[in-house]
This record gives C-alpha cells, sequence and structure tokens, in this order.
C-alpha cells in the first residue's frame, strides 16, 4: 500500500501563466513505446542547439516555462513534456523508471539533445540518462535529490510508518523492478561523467534538503555549484539571476 501511495503523484491546477505560455509553444503527443504511455509534448522551436527540460515530482512540464521561454529568445530549441502519470500524461502512477523511458523516447524522438535542464526528481532523471552517454554538451539541475533511500525513508516518515516499512518498500521495488535502489542515486551516477554540469540548489528549499546538492558536487569530476537564498523548491525556476546564470554556463565554451 505504501509502494502505492509512493507511487501517485499529486495533480494540481494549471497557474495563468503557465497556461499562457502554452500559446507560444507547439504541443504533440508522443508514444513511449517501453511502458505503452502517451506523454504530452512541449516544444519552442528554433534553429539553435536542443535543450530538453526535465520537471519534478507532481509537477507539470509547463512549470520551466520561464526558462523555456529565455532560452528560446536566445535561439535555443526547446522540448518540455509531462512524465507519465503528469500533467496532461497518461497514467495514474509513476516511477524513476517510467521517467527514465519517457527521456530516452523523446532522445529518440528528437534525434538526440544537446543540453539537459532538470528539476527536482528530474534532475536525478536526466543524470540518470546521461550516464552513458558522451555527446552532451551541458547539464543544469535544480534543487535535485541525491540518495533514492534517503526519499523513501522520508516518504515514510510523513506517513508516520516504521523504518521497517522503508526498508520493506525498497526491497519491493528491487525486486518488481529487478534494480539497485542506490544505482539511481545521484552522488553515484555523476563519479564517472565528465559533461559540464551546473548545480543550483537554495538553502531554503524545504522539499530537498541543500546538503543533496552539495553531495552531488563533490561527487562529481566537472560540476559548478550555484547556491541561492529565499526561493525555495519551486520559485527559484523563474528567478532571474538563476535563469541568467543557466545561459552564460551554456553559452561557456
Amino acid at each position: 500500500f505504501a509502494a502505492h501511495i509512493f507511487s501517485k503523484p499529486l495533480k494540481f491546477k494549471l497557474p495563468e501563466k503557465e497556461r499562457k505560455a502554452l500559446a507560444d509553444c507547439h504541443q504533440e503527443w508522443l508514444t513511449v513505446p517501453e511502458i505503452n504511455k502517451n506523454i504530452m509534448c512541449f516544444e519552442w522551436k528554433n534553429k539553435g542547439k536542443k535543450v530538453l527540460l526535465t520537471h519534478g515530482w507532481s509537477g507539470r512540464g509547463t512549470q520551466l516555462y520561464a526558462i523555456a521561454e529565455s532560452l528560446h529568445k536566445k535561439g535555443y530549441h526547446v522540448i518540455s513534456f509531462d512524465a507519465p502519470a503528469h500533467g496532461k500524461s497518461n497514467g495514474k502512477i509513476t516511477n524513476m523508471l517510467q521517467w527514465s523511458a519517457a527521456i530516452k523516447a523523446l532522445y529518440n524522438h528528437y534525434n538526440e539533445f544537446d543540453i539537459y535542464v532538470g528539476h527536482s526528481l528530474g534532475s536525478m532523471a536526466i543524470l540518470k540518462h546521461c550516464e552513458q552517454l558522451s555527446d552532451v554538451k551541458k547539464i543544469i539541475t535544480i534543487g535535485s535529490g541525491d540518495l533514492m533511500c534517503t526519499i523513501f525513508d522520508n516518504f515514510i516518515m510523513s506517513l508516520g510508518l516504521t523504518p521497517k516499512t522503508s526498508e520493506r518498500m525498497k526491497a519491493y521495488f528491487e525486486d518488481k523492478y529487478n534494480i539497485e535502489i542506490n544505482e539511481y542515486d545521484a552522488s553515484h551516477v555523476v563519479r564517472q561523467q565528465q559533461t559540464p554540469t551546473l548545480i543550483i540548489h537554495d538553502e531554503d528549499d524545504r522539499d530537498i534538503d541543500v546538503s543533496c546538492a552539495k553531495n552531488i558536487h563533490n561527487q562529481h569530476p566537472n560540476a559548478t555549484l550555484m547556491i541561492t537564498k529565499g526561493l525555495g523548491h519551486r520559485r527559484i525556476l523563474s528567478e532571474e539571476k538563476v535563469i541568467n546564470k543557466i545561459i552564460s554556463f551554456i553559452q561557456t565554451p
């Protein structure tokens, strides 16, 4: 039962700012064969390098609209999407494996991406996806989580359940999907990555502690760390100084 609740994201009403952003982008459905689900894609077309934006748990592709529009104005071809069971996409439950399958389908459909930008769980998903890729130019993570075991433990604590339940739930997922949970830890997958990576996190983030960013940065051979203050977990996505830093990082040779 805990695993089912853990796999079910919340859905929220679309804010007016995101609704307006939809008028400026092309929307299309994409089938993800690996999980037999359809996801909604948002595309700001251009002739420049291709950028994939990946939202976090219980988020939407349009949450990163400010980043998408800013990059588009600079000439970049930007793609975002609603992950499985999020936004307009199919499904009611999902997990990191489905997230990875969706990113892989997008990678194949749009013929690779030059740059990846992720928020929260979306950051962890793109870091895992890029683990074996050598053609990625830049990666940006915003408010990324780190250790899967911590995510599990915090969830179980929020329900008032015991640590034993957390251990049982981890074992359940590992057995069901034939995986090792810690292989999806962000600080684990970055250890061999050479892609220049910008790690952004706010010290007042109440959803994911800033220590996650510092740990990922310490394990990454080629990363830059940006710590902000007073922006929390979501407002950071539309902060001008953050967007300017992302653009300058991408444009730096």
